[in-house]
């Protein structure tokens, strides 16, 4: 009776080791259990996934990848996560495996941003034979704002010996960026996805320019031909905090959005005491502007908006502070702040 149970804890014990391993080596991913046969599997109508594909790398493990776009139809930005089901072979279960797309919101119609599962393929053995969908597509309410200013330079031929590719990334703005994720599809001669890749630029200062590199995955690098839809996703923009801009050695901006806004040009001219932005606001209703010049601004300031000049501004000061604030309508804008004291 004693060697039955001792032989039942090693089992236990053996069970619970490769476990701990599996959430040790896998994190990323969301394990939720599920009956098999209340399991139903749905396109989400607010996105969908554009294409995919599977393999095992150079450890056995199943990859699968893909790219996920937002429907046409669909007005709000969307907060997307992909899943696979797979069969855990120590359970004895069907499970749900969850992961993000590279790009945190997606706000382009039917533009595909890639994302890949790894999958350890002992505890889920058929992964490979899964088809990925859209687990997870909400509209994205909170307000955001998503700096575009940064610029790359690459060529989508691969150049090294295991046929990564390499490029430049430039801060154009005036602003330190942070975790900056770039990404990209990796296409093979038929223009077949057989890999996403991705890269992680800690900190980018204004205007500094540094490298960066996309190494694709061993096991398919001999079919790589070319990369398609390189971008970046710069996630540490802080929700309803004032953003700050140094725009003189005595003089500071201060701006948030009351929406999901991309900006894609921020600028400050010092010859002409300019401020401009150009920015597309992604809801499809009107938000609004706040901006805080500091110290406060004697001089009456001129705003336009692509090019049309505000006949009527609602400014107030504030301790020390002018206090501005604008409508901007949906769509892609041109503001322009001038008449700045330094």
């Amino acid at each position: 009776m004693s060697k039955t149970c001792n032989h039942d804890f090693v089992t236990l014990s053996i069970i619970g080791m490769v476990t701990i391993v599996v959430i040790l080596f896998y994190p990323s991913q969301i394990l939720a259990k599920s009956n098999e046969s209340g399991f139903n599997i749905a396109e989400n109508p607010r996105s969908f996934i554009k294409n995919y594909t599977s393999y095992y790398d150079g450890y056995n493990n199943t990859i699968i990848v893909g790219s996920v776009a937002k429907s046409d139809y669909q007005d709000f930005p969307q907060n997307v996560l992909i899943g696979v089901r797979a069969y855990n072979s120590i359970t004895n279960s069907h499970e749900i495996l969850t992961e993000k797309p590279y790009n945190s919101i997606l706000y382009r119609d039917n533009e595909p941003f890639p994302f890949k599962f790894k999958i350890n393929s002992t505890l889920f053995p058929d992964a490979i034979n899964e088809e990925p969908f859209v687990f997870k597509s909400q509209n994205v309410s909170l307000p955001i704002t998503k700096l575009n200013t940064i610029e790359l330079k690459y060529p989508v031929i691969p150049q090294g010996a295991n046929k990564e590719l390499y490029g430049n990334i430039t801060n154009i703005g005036p602003i330190p960026l942070k975790n900056i994720t770039l990404f990209a599809i990796v296409n093979d001669r038929n223009s077949t996805q057989i890999d996403s890749v991705k890269t992680v630029i800690p900190n980018l200062k204004p205007y500094q320019t540094l490298n960066f590199t996309f190494i694709p995955d061993p096991a398919i690098q001999n079919s790589v031909y070319f990369y398609s839809c390189v971008g970046g996703d710069i996630n540490d923009m802080k929700i309803n905090d004032l953003q700050i801009v140094n725009i003189s050695s005595s003089k500071v901006l201060g701006y948030k959005f009351s929406s999901l806004v991309q900006i894609d040009y921020l600028n400050y001219n010092s010859s002409s005491n300019q401020f401009s932005f150009s920015i597309n606001n992604i809801y499809p209703y009107p938000g609004s502007l706040s901006l805080e010049l500091m110290p406060l601004q004697n001089d009456p300031l001129s705003i336009s908006i692509d090019g049309s000049p505000l006949q009527t501004v609602s400014t107030r000061n504030v301790d020390n502070k002018t206090l501005i604030e604008l409508s901007i309508p949906q769509g892609k804008h041109d503001i322009t702040i001038s008449n700045i004291e330094e």
